[in-house]
């Protein structure tokens, strides 16, 4: 121990130890922040998906089960021949081959109109639907006034049958329904 010139005695304290303690547990701290920081984010992130996907709203159809005697709805037919010859459900409404290689779309209005009056007087294309079939070779525009005269006739379910068109092994083209 040392003396003073005063004659009291001195005490000093070692701080070396101290600060390599200090530094140490910084260098913990600085390394840990961000790796907690990091999960948190994480955790997060996953509840708010969590609130989202509970947010959704969906419009899921109501099953009737009260009837479920085993038929299921007949869709109906609307088939289109390559020559503008429309048939519902096996009987010609509409003929409009006059009409197949004319550029002007208000000719085929009579018979948009005819195919609009047919479904009209069906109660069951409301209810069930209708299925067009449209060979590959018709206009887009005819198909697309046929289906949007189905829909001012009031029928919300209006299908589609896609036809490609492939080539036969004896070389001839034929359509095949895919």
């Amino acid at each position: 121990m040392g003396m003073q010139a005063g004659g009291g005695v001195m005490a000093n304290i070692n701080i070396t130890p101290l600060v390599d303690v200090m530094l140490v547990l910084l260098i913990i701290f600085m390394v840990a922040a961000p790796v907690m920081e990091k999960e948190r984010a994480k955790k997060e992130l996953q509840e708010d998906r969590d609130n989202q996907q509970r947010l959704v709203a969906l419009n899921l159809p109501a099953l009737d089960n009260t009837g479920a005697s085993g038929e299921k709805p007949r869709t109906l037919t609307l088939k289109v021949s390559s020559k503008l010859v429309v048939s519902f459900e096996g009987k010609q409404i509409a003929d409009c081959s006059a009409f197949i290689d004319t550029p002007d779309k208000r000719k085929w209005q009579k018979c948009l109109d005819d195919v609009e009056r047919a479904v009209l007087g069906t109660p069951e294309a409301k209810e069930n639907g209708v299925l067009v079939d449209a060979e590959p070779e018709v206009r887009f525009g005819f198909v697309v006034g046929i289906m949007h005269r189905l829909h001012r006739a009031n029928v919300e379910k209006v299908s589609m049958f896609p036809k490609t068109a492939s080539t036969s092994p004896s070389g001839g083209k034929h359509l095949t329904a895919s």
